[in-house]
């Protein structure tokens, strides 16, 4: 395993190409530790597959690529993946259905799938206890997945994210598919774990809607069909960056420390 860097993140000139079809190029990008980095842009543009990248779970086509100081080309991924925390919607109908909130959780330091490859240890219980705790899921511990609601297992999931204290957490799109409520318990639930369990980690969070992004974000990087941004929130996340990526007129207002996003209508 070959060690390069003290960046938690660290992208250069990236291209990747699925089915014959280009996703992205000449993307770089840093995150350290403690850095909390949303990448948004319009539909189509490569933000799920980028996510997929920098969690180890897909291999650039092209290009430079260090997780955790470890050059990937050079490195077995399934190393670096306990460190490496994950979420997706796609983990829900791989995890067993009858398994407890508290094993679903309590695997996440093990990228684990089953509960029954696993010996889980009384500490992996405890944290997984802590997690569900600041998720507001203490009450489900030993329910079934299968038994939640769609709200719950995504809180379910979030809180599995950070099981094992990964230094890094890659988020894709956590809150896709909550009602409005169930978006801001969501929200709240990933405020609570960065502040009280994860403040030196990274965060690398996917989002479709400015809205979506918890207060404590830091850095953006905003894709496009071909270019990108990236830099601290407030020099990205503007309403001139929003209308050059999505190529039409976007309005960025502040409400409560979050910000929100509204595309204006086309004068007739």
């Amino acid at each position: 395993m070959t060690v390069m860097s003290a960046h938690l993140v660290r992208l250069n000139d990236a291209l990747l190409v699925r089915g014959g079809t280009q996703i992205f190029s000449d993307l770089s990008l840093t995150v350290e530790g403690g850095q909390r980095l949303a990448i948004i842009g319009p539909n189509g543009v490569g933000k799920t597959s980028l996510s997929m990248v920098l969690s180890g779970r897909l291999r650039l086509s092209k290009g430079e690529i260090e997780l955790l100081g470890h050059d990937v080309r050079r490195t077995d991924i399934r190393t670096l993946r306990p460190k490496i925390g994950y979420f997706s919607d796609e983990l829900a109908p791989r995890l067993g259905p009858e398994m407890t909130a508290l094993q679903a959780v309590a695997l996440g330091r093990y990228s684990g799938l089953r509960s029954e490859w696993f010996s889980l240890t009384p500490a992996d219980l405890l944290e997984a206890d802590r997690l569900l705790q600041l998720v507001e899921l203490s009450d489900a511990r030993d329910r079934t997945l299968e038994s939640l609601s769609s709200g719950q297992r995504q809180r379910v999931l979030l809180a599995r994210a950070f099981c094992g204290t990964p230094q890094l957490t890659v988020l894709d799109e956590p809150t896709s598919h909550l009602d409005l409520v169930a978006r801001e318990l969501m929200i709240v639930a990933l405020e609570r774990i960065l502040g009280e369990h994860h403040r030196d980690g990274a965060l690398i969070m996917v989002a479709h809607h400015l809205e979506d992004l918890p207060s404590s974000i830091t850095h953006v990087l905003v894709l496009a069909q071909e270019r990108h941004w990236f830099g601290p929130i407030d020099e990205v996340l503007t309403a001139q960056t929003l209308t050059e990526a999505y190529q039409h007129p976007i309005e960025v207002h502040s409400l409560a420390g979050r910000r929100i996003a509204t595309a204006k209508t086309h004068p007739a």
